[in-house]
């Protein structure tokens, strides 16, 4: 099941780093030719490329990949040349990226080396990006120019959510439990869930009915879950646990993830293989208007999407100028916000963009949404699957108001498969895709990253998906729906397993971003810095102006 949107599309990869041979590898899995020098011993990404131990000049190539400095400057007539600048790092490998950029967990003992997180998330974080702006530059077709991609800035922003969430806001119970055939992770997020939670556990915790009781008491919570699971089955738990949308998940193995009913039915894996990447597009009608991108300014984007993934996905067009409108309903803002309005995580996700408030139970407002949709290029969501079709969102009735629209659904799992009203978090994907399984402590036991990695890393793919559809529709002139999986994403991360080694004597230091840029061109090609919106700033101009009545004076 490979897309074909870059096919006929040549790179040339000159790569000493797993990230840009990542990078390469995302943009192969779309039907480009890559052809790799390289005079090393081939990576585990490179299988399926042509290697070659020097440059053929004499090719046309479409794209230059390279994080090899002496190319920076070299002359490839009609290419996008993308540098990935790896200034500071010595090697550029997994392990020191995650050093570097302060991603290691400290371990309990103090005399134990600090833990590094499973997988391949550093340099998988940073090729995403690196695909995302090679695409990018081809929708606008600048070609003869250069765009240099700032490791050290992506690295940083993915802390971001760690080092702005306060102690605090910790959700208490979100942990790894030993059940009697492995390791479970148990999620309570909600004072609904967590009285659930007790009730099924049967925990004599009268005193820890709100989130900030349950922080003051974590450990006595953490030590009785442990003692009722460790006598349970985790698949046990695990399927009671998401009957009741509480976003439990087994800690699985490499195999067990290669066994996994989801990953099965959705045709994710095949041979002890991956074979396409973490979302699955298709194609609508074609609209009569012909689309014909010009300016990412000229965008139009309904942000239906709160927390981490779908916010970082859509902030990325926003930077790029595009505007973004996002949608949150007046009982529920996004969870990031905080009690007092605006946190400064939300501020680094949701800057650039429009805040309007809708009720979509209420039809006045679900109309005044889908006027928006009309005049609008893209949609993403980040629902379970189920929430779109109960507001009466399909995608036939996207379709409908906007024949070439692009619907992107960021979704836990996917919309389709066994478990694709599974509802989770971070923690719980990774957990299920092998990650937590490969983040071992001192003493070998499976623990949880320092960060939720895969949200980040969700949300990128997510805008990669999102401009390959941008770019094949100014042929196809279709709409698109976009299937994103962020389980299936979490799985790229770990399926090469890393192996742990530890070093106490790493020096652990922070990069600093300068306001999270992550490319910088000679062309005017440049991200927008502006602050994020406040709650529904902006819903009396956006209803005004969709307003029925104002459409029937049109």
């Amino acid at each position: 099941m490979k897309q074909q949107t870059l096919k006929g599309c040549r790179i040339l990869e000159l790569s000493t780093t797993h990230a840009t041979s990542f990078a390469a590898e995302l943009l192969r899995l779309q039907g480009a030719y890559v052809e790799k020098v390289s005079l090393k011993q081939p990576f585990f990404c490179d299988s399926q490329k042509v290697l070659t131990s020097s440059v053929q000049t004499v090719s046309e190539w479409d794209i230059v990949l390279t994080d090899d400095s002496m190319w920076r400057y070299a002359c490839f007539p009609e290419a996008v040349t993308v540098f990935i600048n790896f200034h500071s790092f010595q090697t550029g490998d997994e392990r020191e990226l995650q050093v570097k950029a302060g991603w290691l967990k400290e371990s309990e003992q103090e005399t134990s080396p600090s833990i590094a997180i499973g997988g391949f998330p550093a340099s998988l974080l940073v090729a995403a990006h690196i695909a995302f702006v090679t695409v990018c530059q081809l929708l606008e077709g600048r070609r003869e120019s250069t765009v240099v991609v700032h490791v050290a800035s992506i690295l940083a922003s993915a802390l971001h959510g760690r080092l702005f969430t306060k102690e605090e806001q910790e959700i208490v119970p979100m942990m790894l439990t030993p059940a009697v055939d492995g390791h479970l992770f148990i999620g309570a997020p909600s004072d609904e869930q967590w009285a659930f939670l007790t009730r099924w556990a049967q925990l004599d915790l009268p005193t820890c009915m709100t989130q900030f009781e349950r922080r003051l008491q974590k450990s006595d919570i953490e030590a009785s879950l442990s003692k009722w699971s460790s006598s349970q089955l985790r698949q046990e738990l695990m399927t009671l646990g998401q009957t009741f949308r509480l976003p439990f998940a087994n800690v699985q193995s490499h195999q067990e993830v290669i066994q996994c009913p989801q990953h099965k039915s959705r045709g994710f894996i095949k041979q002890q293989r991956i074979i396409r990447s973490p979302w699955i597009m298709s194609k609508g009608l074609a609209a009569n208007q012909p689309f014909s991108f010009t300016s990412f300014k000229e965008l139009q984007i309904v942000d239906l999407t709160a927390m981490w993934a779908g916010p970082y996905c859509t902030r990325l067009f926003a930077d790029l100028g595009a505007t973004v409108i996002k949608i949150e309903a007046p009982h529920r803002p996004d969870g990031i916000r905080g009690k007092s309005g605006s946190t400064p995580f939300f501020e680094e996700l949701n800057r650039n963009k429009k805040s309007v408030i809708l009720d979509l139970n209420v039809e006045e407002d679900k109309e005044i949404l889908l006027r928006l949709i009309e005049d609008s290029h893209i949609v993403v969501n980040n629902f379970s699957p189920r929430v779109m079709g109960n507001f009466g969102l399909t995608d036939d009735v996207l379709q409908l108001h906007n024949a070439s629209i692009i619907h992107a659904s960021l979704s836990a799992f996917g919309q389709t498969g066994p478990y694709r009203d599974y509802v989770g978090y971070g923690s719980t994907l990774e957990s299920m895709s092998g990650i937590v399984a490969q983040t071992l402590d001192y003493t070998g036991t499976p623990t949880l990253p320092l960060f939720s990695i895969s949200d980040m890393l969700a949300g990128v793919m997510g805008a990669f998906s999102i401009i390959l559809a941008l770019y094949e529709q100014t042929t196809t002139h279709a709409a698109y729906m976009i299937d994103v999986s962020q389980y299936e994403v979490a799985t790229m991360v770990a399926w090469v397993p890393y192996k742990h080694t530890s070093d106490a004597s790493c020096v652990k230091t922070m990069h600093k971003c300068d306001d999270n840029i992550i490319v910088e061109t000679p062309n005017s090609w440049q991200e927008q810095k502006g602050r994020a919106p406040y709650f529904g700033e902006h819903t009396t101009y956006y209803k005004t102006h969709y307003s029925k009545e104002k459409r029937d004076s049109l």
